[in-house]
């Protein structure tokens, strides 16, 4: 499996014509970096690739350009060596990247055909779209000066997955949900190196594709495009755009410096940024410039004033506090046992929703009001443990038996949401990110388990719309095809608990946009014994936790000592 799987590509277009270079954006979530190599830590292998010989055949100039693709630090200049004259000029390799496993090449002269093995496509912004089995990458030529060039090429870069592997990694960009309330990460790949910022802030400019309509929103106006790079001086992040400066009103501005400093974040070298569109220098809301990266702290995709503690239930009451030291709420549910077999909070703390021990009622009740009421807000057969998201709204999975039901709590009321894909099937697990733009799955099979996703579309006053089609992540093949929990690891990615061979269980931890690969996290990812549960959030430096009866591991500091958890403790969890 591929284990560190980098970004994707967006090259600049002056790069591309001057130098070669390619370049593109990026995934994973700023706050808790899913990369196993530092930004700046570029593989220190170079490799010049030779131009085209004199007398090659049409198949040799078509391995030869594949073969230039591969330059490290990333150039194209040779590569464009290998087209005729008017292919080099009209050739755009920043449109979109396509990596294989393994080429083959047949040719007949003036036409080759290069079948590519599994394939997979990133867009301009270096996002993954879809795997395939096979390609046929079909290159027309033509005799040039006596030599044979490539005179029909896709707009595309062209490397192999080891090669994409090695030179991009994963990041975000960062959008506003159709409410413009709270950003959005959504995962891509980025070159590694001094390219990484012009990357993710081309990536940026581009404008979101169709397919995430009413999922989320840009405020970046259509038609500004950015600069040749994004030069770095002192910590300060120079972003030079074209476009209508008028078209740039003070609300704009902002959001668009809110988009820019998160994105940023991720390059360990920017401490600022400095937005400039056309002739005008973007300032922020108090005038100066340039936006330290606080700028859009109340957009945070975490939530808002998220409360960072735990909760739990003991002896049927709901307590809170670090891991060592849980106590009461002062709600009615930390009081006196209700009867609950599982709990969530809201995003703030104030509130928890739990379900019944018999499974067929969902409550919800304040944390911190002792006079405070618990109300009965569904009614269900077989209620699973409930999430929350930014907007105070409760989802909660009715297994009903093999015929799942998706129910949502909005300021008390409740109504069923139709998720194709989900709706109907044997549904295990169910959650929602707390930016409330994704919802994902544990869906039981005949002979294994599956994870999915699906993405959440609102109107601009926040009313559900509908959901995107369902997407199977890539988990690998295990012995053991049973899941036995999924949980937040980051804004877009989830940890996957499943059982290993000999006694043994697994975390692995994959992009919740299907992209293939495991990321790499740190910590442990096999445990000895049985674990049936995992606790995490999507925060950076938030302990990860992984229980079985009776056992219990700190999975991203395996050597911090665990406190011995309260007897009749269940459902331990974080805010969301």
């Amino acid at each position: 499996m591929r284990t560190g799987l980098v970004r994707a590509l967006t090259a600049a277009a002056a790069c591309s014509l001057l130098a070669g270079c390619v370049g593109m954006p990026t995934d994973g979530p700023v706050r808790e970096p899913q990369v196993s190599v530092p930004t700046d830590d570029v593989p220190g292998i170079s490799f010049d690739p030779r131009p085209p010989r004199a007398g090659e055949s049409a198949a040799d100039i078509a391995e030869g350009f594949l073969e230039a693709m591969k330059a490290t630090p990333i150039n194209l200049t040779v590569a464009r060596l290998f087209l005729s004259r008017e292919a080099s000029d009209a050739w755009v390799p920043e449109q979109q990247i396509i990596t294989y496993g393994e080429p083959g090449v047949a040719s007949d002269e003036s036409a080759v055909s290069i079948r590519l093995k599994d394939v997979n496509l990133y867009d301009e912004r270096g996002a993954w779209q879809r795997t395939q089995a096979t390609r046929d990458l079909e290159l027309g030529l033509v005799q040039e000066d006596g030599e044979w060039r490539i005179d029909q090429v896709p707009d595309a870069l062209i490397v192999p997955d080891t090669w994409f592997d090695d030179w991009y990694e994963r990041a975000s960009l960062y959008y506003f949900d159709p409410t413009a309330a709270v950003l959005v990460a959504e995962p891509v790949f980025a070159p590694k190196g001094d390219q990484f910022a012009s990357s993710l802030v081309r990536g940026l400019v581009t404008q979101p594709p169709v397919a995430l309509d009413g999922v989320v929103s840009t405020y970046f106006p259509p038609g500004t495009r950015d600069g040749l790079s994004v030069p770095i001086a002192s910590g300060i992040a120079a972003v030079s755009l074209t476009g209508d400066p008028a078209a740039v009103d003070d609300e704009t501005g902002g959001r668009m410096l809110a988009q820019l400093a998160w994105t940023l974040r991720q390059e360990q070298r920017v401490r600022a940024v400095r937005l400039s569109v056309g002739d005008r220098v973007i300032d922020t809301p108090d005038g100066s410039s340039p936006s330290n990266l606080d700028a859009g702290s109340s957009y945070d995709p975490d939530g808002l004033r998220a409360n960072p503690e735990m909760f739990a239930l003991v002896e049927g009451r709901v307590v809170t506090g670090d891991i060592g030291t849980l106590e009461n709420t002062l709600g009615p549910l930390g009081d006196e046992p209700y009867g609950l077999r599982s709990i969530a909070a809201s995003i703030s703390g104030s509130h928890v929703a739990g379900v019944t021990s018999s499974g067929t009622e969902l409550v919800l009740a304040p944390t911190e009001a002792p006079d405070g009421e618990v109300t009965l807000v569904v009614t269900g057969v077989d209620l699973a443990a409930p999430s929350w998201d930014f907007r105070d709204r409760v989802w909660v999975l009715d297994r009903t038996g093999g015929s799942a039901r998706v129910v949502v709590v909005v300021d008390g009321t409740a109504s069923l949401e139709t998720v194709p894909g989900l709706t109907g099937r044997t549904v295990t697990k169910l959650l929602v990110s707390r930016d409330g733009s994704r919802l994902v799955a544990a869906v039981r099979g005949r002979t294994k388990d599956r994870v999915v996703a699906t993405r959440i579309r609102h109107d601009a006053a926040g009313e559900i719309l509908g959901f995107t089609p369902i997407r199977t992540l890539p988990l690998p093949e295990e012995r053991s095809p049973r899941i036995r929990d999924i949980a937040w690891r980051t804004p877009t990615a989830i940890s996957v608990l499943s059982n290993a061979s000999n006694g043994y269980s697994q975390v692995r931890t994959f992009s919740v946009d299907g992209a293939p690969g495991e990321i790499v996290t740190g910590g442990l990812t096999f445990l000895r014994g049985r674990f049936r549960s995992l606790v995490s959030a999507p925060v950076e430096g938030s302990d990860v936790f992984a229980l079985g009866n009776g056992l219990v591991q700190n999975l991203t500091n395996p050597d911090r000592l665990v406190p011995a958890l309260p007897e009749g403790l269940a459902s331990l969890t974080y805010v969301g």
